[in-house]
């Protein structure tokens, strides 16, 4: 077993795009700008993945950071910085791009107000107390009370919700399918340095291991080994985003086996590069992977992972997952946000 990790500083982002005439200006509220800087080198990437795909799309961003404090007084801080850059900027929606302290920020900075609920922020799964989660999840509902319009990453995340349910959509993360696309996989062990002839397995587990289901990993992997003895397992950790194409393309098969999830991104990454994907039944991966051979979803147990992973690395094929993702292309899923903007201000905007 190897663990591949990678150091990087990510930017705060603090541009504003042109944008059409008529089309909304929306101030994004997030925390993962300053983790970014601080705790985790690629935190958020796939929310600043949806910004890009926005501006892209003619909307006009601004940005508010709340940091990674979240003591009262820093809060409170936040909450008066906020509510100027409102004052000063004007803009038609504010969205955050998260629940539990992110999203309440937003509820209550004035105007319409829109959440996206990612995961941790209502179903757990962060490396915090109890406490914590459960104080996240009760600030999230309060939120979503407040909110003009919901989006949840995933119908379970939308099932987690206290109240208003109904008047949540289902909006996935989008994909890259231009960065994530099926490669030579003699090539991508290459520039890996990996053995090119034994059989490997990947599971990415960030900065939270045991959330992200190792422990399972490393016991199925022994029961692996009593087939299939030259298998090797990945732990991939804080790789920056653009060099994740390589480990899809240079493996054999992804493992999936975190306790919580909303929706996955890595499952969808792995399916654009068409490598096959053995995961526990969670999040959206029952859906992402209908359709898709080979890959499978077994009960979260070490003997059935063990099993579908030896079957599955037998056969070193790659899959069709890429055949079932094209929905999920980063400009389709800016042009559903961009729905719910128009739905919450009442507009028409061009498409």
């Amino acid at each position: 077993m190897k663990i591949i990790s990678r150091k990087h500083a990510g930017n705060s982002c603090e541009v504003e795009s042109s944008h059409h005439e008529g089309w909304p200006h929306v101030l994004m509220v997030s925390n993962h700008w300053g983790a970014q800087e601080t705790i985790i080198p690629y935190a958020g990437v796939f929310m600043d993945s949806q910004l890009e795909s926005l501006r892209k799309a003619g909307v006009k961003i601004s940005v508010f950071d709340i940091g990674t404090s979240h003591s009262p007084i820093t809060f409170l801080g936040k909450w008066v910085s906020l509510r100027r850059k409102i004052k000063r900027l004007n803009p038609q929606l504010i969205h955050s791009q998260l629940g539990s302290i992110v999203a309440v920020l937003g509820a209550f900075a004035g105007g319409p107000f829109v959440v996206s609920f990612t995961g941790p922020d209502l179903l757990g799964g962060a490396p915090v107390s109890q406490f914590r989660i459960i104080i996240g999840h009760f600030l999230s509902n309060i939120a979503a009370l407040r909110a003009s319009a919901i989006i949840c990453k995933s119908e379970g995340l939308r099932q987690a919700l206290w109240w208003r349910q109904k008047r949540a959509v289902v909006i996935p993360n989008g994909v890259d399918l231009h960065l994530f696309s099926p490669g030579a996989q003699r090539e991508a062990r290459k520039k890996l340095g990996w053995d090119l002839a034994c059989p490997i397995i990947i599971i990415y587990v960030r900065d939270i291991p045991k959330s992200k289901g190792l422990d399972i990993a490393k016991a199925a992997l022994k029961i692996v080994h009593t087939c299939l003895p030259a298998v090797v397992l990945h732990v991939i950790a804080n790789v920056p985003h653009d060099r994740m194409p390589l480990y899809y393309q240079g493996a054999d098969v992804l493992l999936c086996a975190s306790k919580s999830e909303g929706s996955p991104n890595v499952v969808k990454e792995a399916l654009a590069c068409n490598l096959p994907v053995v995961s526990v039944p969670v999040g959206d991966v029952s859906e992402r992977l209908r359709g898709v051979l080979p890959s499978v979803v077994v009960p979260r147990d070490a003997r059935c992972i063990g099993e579908a992973l030896i079957a599955i690395l037998r056969e070193r094929k790659r899959s069709n997952g890429r055949d079932n993702v094209g929905h999920l292309a980063l400009e389709h899923v800016a042009q559903q946000v961009l729905d719910v903007y128009r739905l919450t201000l009442g507009i028409k905007m061009k498409k």
